[in-house]
């Protein structure tokens, strides 16, 4: 027998094994999913839709749009029955800008995210629309600089969504198969603070480690 076919016999063994230890553990890691690396921005609006009081607190609406980027998850086993999506996007530190004459607020909350976004590649692309639990806490520290503190469901100290419905298993097709992947991203939240924040004020977000995982 050759050498080359007793180094395939020796080799799909092993490969077969990393296909079954990923099916048994059931879940598949996903970096950036967000099209956000740790470091980058996200950068919220506060929008002129109507406003609530609370005291001197006031509510406001506020929105992001971007398109980003992230790279396939490599894998040896071809995914059919996807049960669910989660993703977690961690957030480091803010920096807020209002427009002149206006005051910076000493904390602001951000809460009551809505997300919307498409995957896609050359092969397919697919759309989710979910709620995002947690609260990010914003405190002033200098200049038009803010710590961060996110609150959320666990102990991950992340945004997080969960996708249960929709067309999952296309979703598995376009980050372990194709070219590059894209994702456009709408996220709503709802911004509170005292002062309020006037019409116009754009909120950065600077990113810490975003990850997804998909539930086999």
């Amino acid at each position: 027998m050759s050498r080359s076919i007793w180094l395939l016999l020796l080799l799909v063994p092993l490969l077969v094994g990393c296909g079954a230890g990923l099916k048994e553990e059931g879940r598949l890691p996903i970096s950036n999913p967000l099209g956000r690396s740790e470091g980058e921005t996200m950068e919220l609006l506060v929008g002129t839709v109507p406003s609530s009081r609370n005291g001197g607190a006031v509510t406001k609406q506020a929105f992001a749009r971007y398109t980003g980027s992230f790279s396939d998850t490599s894998t040896n086993v071809t995914i059919s029955n996807v049960h669910r999506f989660i993703i977690c996007q961690r957030i480091q530190s803010a920096q807020v800008e209002v427009p002149e004459g206006a005051s910076l607020p000493d904390t602001i909350t951000l809460n009551n995210f809505h997300l919307s976004a498409t995957f896609s590649d050359n092969q397919a692309r697919v759309t989710f629309d979910v709620s995002v639990a947690g609260t990010a806490t914003l405190t002033h520290t200098t200049g038009n600089n803010y710590a961060v503190t996110v609150q959320g469901e666990g102990v991950d100290p992340c945004l997080s969504a969960t996708v249960q419905t929709g067309d999952l298993n296309t979703l598995a097709q376009i980050v372990t198969q194709g070219g590059s992947n894209m994702v456009d991203v709408t996220l709503t939240a709802s911004v509170t603070s005292d002062p309020g924040l006037p019409d116009g004020t754009r909120i950065r977000l600077t990113t810490g480690l975003g990850t997804g995982t998909l539930e086999l």
